[in-house]
């Protein structure tokens, strides 16, 4: 068994060219899938006046331009769009592509852009609930003729949703490593489930999401774990230094340090050291890693990965 690659490229302070480009690049290279966050205005901080592109249509885009890698976001909000909205969405985007889509959705954690565009925001409890309520009805409009639901949150009566996808089951990504709820979620809804943070809290939230799954008598072991980082494929410090103050720049961030600087870069090193990093993911139980790429997109991190890293992944996991 392969760890699957994928890469997340940021869609704010960016253009349209750079993600079109890295996107067919990620695709000539072989990575597994591709994907951007949902967001209104810029998520990772600094100015929350500069560009931030709409999730759904690059996505798309990238679907036409592409032939061979899976598609979806990571996360979109579900307090952004109506579930019925959503399930739409992905059924299209899974024929747009010819059967490489996948649904990632979180619970929403945002409060500016909620306030700022008039969306309900609510509490941890609410926003869990109502993530509860729109995976079922997803799944159940992406498989099923018709849809009655009601619940606490919304209402279906006898919906139709046509056309399905063309795969025969549309993968949905659950994101978020929330012990108590969101690992609850994913092991009972989710195909595959994504959370970033370092290899031995992944490793504990792998152990819970396991036993979740073996609580409700799932048979097929659970939502197959993401993890994912950035990284930087380099010894040199001073490149290291470079990067990030572009980076920061570049989105106008007051500092670089502290859980800043761990979004924007978590680890750098030679391919070997990078490869290790990696594979300590899947000995805490990932079957996939994302590649974190801020803007601006760094093309010679993206090659290096694909070109030096990977094979040194694969050939860690084959020995064990």
């Amino acid at each position: 068994m392969k760890m699957q690659i994928g890469l997340q490229l940021w869609s704010q302070n960016t253009s349209w060219d750079s993600l079109r480009e890295h996107a067919l690049l990620a695709e000539d290279l072989g990575f597994d899938q591709i994907s951007t966050g949902d967001h209104l205005v810029p998520a990772a901080g600094g100015d929350m006046n500069l560009a931030q592109f709409e999730c759904w249509q690059i996505l798309s885009a990238w679907a036409a331009l592409t032939r061979r890698v899976r598609i979806g976001a990571l996360v979109s909000a579900n307090s952004y769009r109506h579930p019925a909205i959503l399930a739409k969405q992905v059924a299209t985007l899974d024929h747009i592509t010819g059967g490489r889509a996948f649904l990632g959705l979180g619970a929403g954690w945002m409060e500016f852009e909620h306030e700022a565009y008039g969306m309900s925001f609510g509490t941890p409890t609410e926003r869990l609930d109502r993530l509860t309520e729109s995976v079922r009805i997803i799944r159940s409009l992406l498989d099923n003729s018709r849809t009655t639901f009601k619940g606490a949150h919304y209402t279906i009566r006898d919906a139709p949703a046509e056309p399905k996808p063309i795969q025969a089951r549309l993968p949905i990504l659950i994101g978020g490593g929330g012990e108590k709820r969101t690992l609850r979620i994913a092991a009972r809804y989710a195909d595959y489930w994504h959370a970033p943070g370092p290899a031995t809290d992944f490793a504990r939230k792998v152990d819970i999401l396991r036993a979740h799954s073996a609580r409700i008598g799932r048979t097929d072991g659970g939502p197959t774990p993401f993890a994912g980082s950035s990284v930087m494929i380099t010894e040199d410090r001073a490149r290291v230094a470079a990067r990030l103050v572009a980076i920061s720049e570049a989105n106008r961030f007051e500092s670089a340090h502290g859980a800043t600087l761990s979004r924007l870069l978590a680890f750098s090193g030679n391919p070997d050291q990078v490869a290790e990093y990696v594979a300590g993911y899947w000995r805490a139980g990932a079957r996939g890693y994302i590649l974190h790429v801020a803007s601006p997109h760094d093309a010679e991190t993206i090659r290096r990965f694909a070109n030096d890293v990977r094979p040194r992944v694969e050939s860690l996991v084959e020995a064990g």
